[in-house]
Order: structure tokens, then C-alpha cells, then sequence
């Protein structure tokens, strides 16, 4: 083996390290793995909390949810002498519906759109649809299809009829929670609850 001179780096004194890369844990290196384990545990608690009540919230019936509002969605006196009663069998029916249940009852959609087809309307679409409203709707895509609106919100129990871009039948029935349970008939009567 070489024999190499003693320099001044043969002689150190003793630190009590063992390389360069370690270092002794102290109180400030605890005091930061504390901190991060609670920031952690923190956002663990309201990620919990958090999904509770985001389930907790969306559990249930949607129809006891927005089953309040149709008390104040009625229509005041102003609206409901605004139209002039339509007679339905005198409206030439050329318009093509479409009937969307919006109220997450099932059949409602159905019901309706037959009422529509019994009455003379040619029912191009039944679907569903998704909506935040509770009152039901027509909307008619053209100035001429009014007349034909406004008789089919009379024989369907609709009283909101709007001109709308929005759909793009025709005529569009968006049917709400608050004339779902309760379709008319072909002739224009509401159907028996009991029958």
C-alpha cells in the first residue's frame, strides 16, 4: 500500500457525525413533521365532512324538495286574464310537440303526450328533461305556432307559454311537478286519481 504524508485532514476532531447528508433530528425537524401530520389530518376531517353532507343533502325524495314552491308559483289574477280562453277543437293542429317530463314522475311524459295525441297533435318526441323549474311550461318556436301553444296549454293545465329558441320541436311541453300527477285526458278533463 502507498505511504502517503500526514496532512492536516488525517487529524480531526471527534463530532459525533457519522457524513455529511445526516443530521441530528432536533426539536425544529419534530415540530415540522407535527405541523404537516395535523395540516394533513385537518383536511382529511373536512374532506369527510364534506361528503357527509354533500349525501346527506342529496338523499331523499326530489319531489319533497320543490313540492313547497308550487304554493307561491301560482299564477296571479293578471296572468290568467291576460289569454283569452282558446277553443281547442276550432285551432288547426300542424304543429310538431314534443312532450319532456321534467318532474321525475314516472309515465308523465306519456300521459301527457297521449293527451296531445287524443286531442289531435301530432306527438313527435316524449323524453325526459332536466330543469330546476317547478312550474310547467309550453314553448313555441315560431310566432304561428301560438294559437296552437296556447290551446294545448289550455287542455294540459299549462299556464306558462313562452315564444323560445330554447327547444327545437315546434312546440315543446315541458312537463313540471306541478300538473304531473294529475294528466288530462284526450277530451281535455283531468284524469280520476282514484280510476
Amino acid at each position: 500500500m502507498a505511504d502517503y504524508p500526514k496532512d492536516e485532514f488525517d487529524d480531526l476532531p471527534a463530532t459525533g457525525r457519522k457524513g455529511a447528508h445526516r443530521r441530528d433530528g432536533g426539536p425544529t425537524s419534530q415540530a415540522g413533521a407535527l405541523a404537516l401530520i395535523a395540516i394533513l389530518a385537518i383536511a382529511a376531517l373536512l374532506l369527510v365532512f364534506g361528503a357527509i353532507n354533500i349525501i346527506r343533502t342529496s338523499a331523499g325524495d326530489p319531489e319533497e324538495k320543490i313540492a313547497e314552491p308550487t304554493a307561491t308559483a301560482e299564477p296571479t289574477s293578471e296572468e290568467t286574464t291576460e289569454e283569452p280562453s282558446v277553443d281547442i277543437d276550432a285551432v288547426e293542429k300542424t304543429a310538431a310537440v314534443a312532450v319532456l317530463n321534467a318532474s321525475g314522475v314516472s309515465g308523465a311524459g306519456s300521459a301527457f303526450g297521449e293527451a296531445a295525441e287524443g286531442a289531435g297533435w301530432t306527438v313527435a318526441q316524449v323524453g325526459n328533461h332536466t330543469t330546476a323549474d317547478t312550474v310547467s311550461s309550453i314553448h313555441y318556436s315560431d310566432p304561428e305556432f301560438e294559437a296552437e301553444a296556447q290551446a294545448l296549454a289550455e287542455l294540459l293545465g299549462v299556464t306558462d307559454v313562452e315564444e323560445s329558441e330554447e327547444f327545437t320541436d315546434d312546440i315543446t311541453v315541458v312537463v313540471c311537478s306541478d300538473i304531473a300527477n294529475d294528466p288530462p285526458t284526450a277530451d281535455g278533463a283531468a284524469e280520476d286519481p282514484g280510476a
